[in-house]
């Protein structure tokens, strides 16, 4: 959704909006046809556990109100679960009312909701919270129908031009989405950033071609303005679900949507040109605002340090600050005791010693700069979640702001904005995105960040492990995160403590190994020196040998013991998409018990593409052991659906690589006593 604001062109005109309430009476609930009670099953999608008979949205930015409606059909006991109905919304901006629902039997029996919504917090995604009311309908059974309805409601000086998200994980058999947009006029106007005043509403489609919004024309009213006087409509019919797989892009690079925004100009060119100059302003004046900033410098950096050298310390003074994206957010009466405001411009970071992401990475420019070299800033997408997408006329499509420093003649993109991100890399999810930066000469232009390369995700796993006669092996073993690897980890170290940090090194490696395994950390690392590997040592004790017959079959690769195969399905809807190029190297040394001996090892494992390269090595060593090796390499980042055979092709050799087992049997001399 896009928020803009109302202005009226004169301190004493008031506007004055009728607020009417759209909410339905339980009798004013559509008819429910004969057949839709006795549907069984969906012929479009047999076994479904349920689908959407009809759903209905209108969004009234001249009443200030959004509603929705929704019909199911539940088929079997799993499509039961869409009785628990979760409805998100932001609690700051918006107010939910009129909720009501229902529950139809197959014998048309009606069961109205009689309870109260109520407040919780879920996490959606990757640890993300979000407010929504949630409500369970009564005594739903196979064969029901449910209905709900309700409405958000925003301030009148607000307008939140919709997002319309065509698609859902159920079938649909029809769908209904209609935007009002505000009826400006007169005194009264669309205010967006930076004073420019919208005169047109404009819009982005992610849908089939055979789909497209129906413009209608409003009755004139004496204040229209003659560009925002009509309103929208789509109509859907037998919407596919949608379907979520493993490692696939973000939801809303692919789902079918449409989304509005008050614009001045729909001109694709025109618009970015104005919003990078915009932003581009706002960059050079919170730069510009750096009292403190030269001696900050001087005692940072000295005269005879190379440009590498001094880059490199101002990066670690920036990252030693505060970094408040990684904090809990302080009350506003304890911002006011220590002294604590609203940033204005770097000298305000330098003088609390503190500020968020974007905040740091500024800071860092702007010191670079002073330290008389060149720096720039640029906006980008966080691509865990979206891409920037040039036909979408938004800047809610970037989420944060990296660095970029120029070294050698080569530009270098940075970002200690990120806690824990080495130097010389960004945060993956502000790689490989295009975004806006800051041009050399002036002005601004839309370029692409580089990705990571495979070594800068590495884990490497060493291990000196013996076995013992009742099959369980014991020993040490070494872990070493790099890159982005350790950045993770040290990300999620940072929000415990000592020992939860203990805790979370010790249970990822119990999901590498058998059920019944021990694991102890012995040596902790480095966990606050980014610039280092993330390595640490653990003992560990794990059973390992299986009993076949007169033999016994010994895993070569027992950190994999748990890992299932990567692209399981036979088919596959959505393209491939990684969240960066990764390595993991294994070296395991292996020590049989007394009375054993290899009677069979597996043969060298190569598989090679052009971006992913897999091998395993086994042989004996010593009188009595084994030593196995693995490197898997991913260099890729994304792939079309139709590489989808080859990309699973590589993954089950590799998992098929990782299986195997050496063949032990009593050794010679054994047999012979």
């Amino acid at each position: 959704m896009s928020y803009v604001r109302l202005m009226a062109r004169a301190l004493a005109f008031v506007l004055v909006i009728p607020f009417f309430s759209p909410r339905a009476k339980a009798v004013d609930w559509p008819p429910i046809a004969a057949e839709e009670l006795a549907l069984k099953d969906l012929a479009e999608k047999p076994g479904a556990p349920a689908f959407i008979l009809d759903r209905q949205e209108v969004a009234d930015d001249t009443n200030n109100f959004h509603s929705t409606y929704q019909r199911i059909k539940i088929f079997n006991e799993e499509g039961r679960k869409y009785a628990n109905v979760e409805l998100p919304y932001d609690r700051g901006g918006f107010a939910m009312t009129d909720i009501s629902g229902r529950t139809v039997h197959a014998d048309g029996q009606i069961i109205p909701f009689q309870g109260k919504p109520f407040d919780k917090v879920v996490l959606r995604g990757k640890g993300i919270k979000i407010h929504v009311k949630a409500f369970t309908l009564p005594d739903v059974q196979p064969g029901s129908i449910i209905e709900f309805r309700y409405s958000l409601r925003y301030g009148d000086h607000s307008l939140v031009a919709p997002e319309w998200i065509i698609q859902d994980e159920l079938y649909q058999k029809k769908a209904s989405f209609k935007f009002i947009p505000f009826q400006g006029g007169g005194s009264v106007y669309v205010q967006l950033a930076h004073g420019q005043i919208a005169n047109q509403v404009s819009w982005t489609t992610f849908l089939p071609s055979q789909y497209k919004p129906q413009e209608h024309t409003l009755p004139r009213q004496g204040y229209s303005h003659k560009q925002i006087g009509y309103w929208i409509d789509l109509n859907v019919n037998d919407i596919p679900a949608f379907i979520r797989e493993p490692f696939m892009p973000p939801p809303e690079v692919l789902e079918w949507r449409v989304q509005f925004y008050y614009v001045v100009s729909s001109n694709q060119a025109e618009y970015w040109k104005d919003q990078g100059k915009f932003w581009n302003k706002d960059v050079e004046s919170y730069l510009g605002k750096k009292k403190g900033l030269s001696e900050a410098v001087a005692s940072t950096v000295a005269p005879s340090d190379t440009a590498e050298q001094k880059i490199h310390k101002i990066y670690d003074f920036v990252t030693s600050l505060e970094n408040t994206s990684y904090v809990p957010s302080r009350p506003e009466q304890e911002k006011k005791v220590l002294g604590i405001k609203e940033d204005q411009g770097v000298e305000d970071i330098l003088r609390q010693r503190s500020g968020d992401h974007d905040d740091l990475n500024r800071l860092f420019v702007a010191m670079v700069r002073a330290a008389g070299m060149p720096a720039w800033m640029m906006i980008v997408p966080n691509r865990e979640y979206k891409i920037f997408v040039p036909e979408l006329l938004s800047l809610n499509q970037f989420n944060a702001e990296i660095a970029m420093v120029k070294l050698d003649g080569k530009e270098v993109f940075l970002d200690p904005g990120t806690k824990f991100c080495p130097f010389g890399i960004t945060d993956w999810r502000y790689s490989a995105i295009k975004g806006i930066r800051q041009a050399e000469g002036k002005g601004t232009e839309i370029v692409e960040t580089p990705a990571s390369n495979y070594n800068q995700a590495m884990i490497t796993r060493f291990a000196r492990l013996k076995i013992g006669a009742d099959g369980r092996a014991e020993g040490g073993l070494g872990v070493s995160y790099y890159g982005l690897e350790a950045m993770e980890r040290r990300r999620e170290g940072g929000r415990t403590d000592d020992e939860g940090r203990k805790k979370l090194l010790e249970d990822e490696v119990k999901t590498w190994l058998p059920s019944d395994s021990e694991v102890s950390l012995s040596k902790s690392p480095e966990w606050d020196k980014t610039s280092e590997s993330l390595s640490a040592q653990f003992q560990i004790k794990t059973p390992m040998m299986i009993g076949a017959g007169k033999r016994l079959l010994l895993p070569l690769h027992p950190f994999e013991f748990n890992s299932r195969a990567r692209f399981a399905a036979s088919q596959r809807t959505n393209p491939i998409y990684f969240y960066y190029p990764s390595r993991e190297i294994d070296e395991i040394h292996l020590i049989l018990p007394p009375g054993l001996e290899v009677e069979n090892l597996p043969t060298d494992d190569a598989q090679k593409l052009t971006y992913a390269i897999y091998k395993s090595e086994q042989k004996a060593e010593g009188p009595n052991g084994i030593l196995a090796k693995r490197d898997l390499i991913m260099g890729g980042l994304a792939f079309p659906q139709s590489m989808y055979a080859e990309v699973k092709s590589f993954y089950d050799k590799v998992k098929a690589g990782d299986d195997q087992q050496a063949i032990l049997k009593a050794a010679s001399h054994a047999e012979g006593n």
